[in-house]
């Protein structure tokens, strides 16, 4: 299942590929591009395939992971040989974990076995990178294209990072007023807001990110603040009418959260005082 994270990193990782091979010492093959391939339905779960040197010399396969998944070395097995068969390069895999709940006992970098003794054996590795061990100096240092990241980074002092984010925001903010283009600047603050949520809660992190001016004008993040508060919304009217009806079905849970109007929701959950049921509720215009 996609998550908001995904196609914010995608996005990214795709207009500023220097930065990224930078921030994750790819430095030493030549300038990448990302390729544009299909690999069959199976190429979707890999996130930037990133294609060094023209004529092509090496790829590596860049993995964004936020949480746990058993299954994933096996995955990126399959994707490194899916693109080894296509276009005959090395190819390195590396794994960007998000958030340490993305890490687990079989996230070794290795994926070993031998199917009859002494009769051929597999040995396959890739490189892990787990980003809150990373230091927030790196990245807020680094290319425009990472600052995002940066939230997700090891805080000086081990902060907390409600105690942190305020200054780390303060650096970005000064970083894309200097350096960026209005347009990248509000679409870079944007990112950060996003993958910010994968370290704190967004009601935390949202009275802190307003105080920035490239925000208040960002179409992108005012659109994400509504969708979190239509979201906030529809778990409310759910969660109000439990109390008075009991758990809402898979029909009404759907229908709740397909609404989209937020005055309709808000009217919704004023109806839940005198509503009998969950159909008086839905049929609040």
């Amino acid at each position: 299942m996609p998550f908001p994270f995904d196609a914010t990193l995608k996005d990214i990782a795709e207009h500023h590929t220097p930065d990224f091979e930078a921030a994750l010492d790819l430095t030493d093959l030549p300038p990448a591009r990302v390729l544009n391939v299909d690999l069959s339905t199976v190429s979707a779960a890999t996130d930037i395939a990133l294609g060094h040197g023209d004529p092509l010399v090496a790829i590596t396969d860049l993995n964004f992971q936020a949480g746990p998944d058993g299954e994933l070395p096996d995955r990126l097995l399959l994707y490194n040989a899916l693109f080894r068969h296509r276009y005959h390069v090395p190819v390195h895999t590396l794994l960007l974990l998000l958030r340490p709940a993305a890490d687990h006992a079989t996230l070794t970098g290795k994926v070993r076995y031998q199917g009859r003794k002494r009769r051929g054996k597999l040995d396959f590795s890739f490189e892990i990178v787990r980003l809150w061990q990373q230091p927030v100096r790196k990245f807020l240092q680094g290319g425009l294209g990472t600052l995002p990241l940066a939230p997700l980074c090891r805080l000086p002092g081990d902060a907390r990072v409600e105690d942190a984010l305020p200054a780390i925001l303060r650096r970005i903010d000064e970083r894309l007023r200097a350096e960026a283009t209005p347009p990248e600047a509000r679409k870079l603050l944007a990112a950060t807001y996003v993958l910010t949520g994968l370290r704190m809660p967004a009601e935390l992190a949202a009275p802190i990110f307003q105080g920035l001016q490239i925000m208040r004008e960002s179409s992108t993040y005012q659109l994400i603040l509504d969708e979190g508060r239509i979201d906030e919304l529809q778990k409310t009217v759910l969660r109000q009418g439990r109390i008075r009806f009991g758990a809402a079905d898979e029909t009404t849970q759907n229908a709740v959260n397909s609404i989209s109007d937020g005055d309709r929701l808000r009217r919704m959950t004023e109806r839940l005082l005198t509503a009998s049921t969950w159909a008086e509720v839905l049929a609040t215009a």
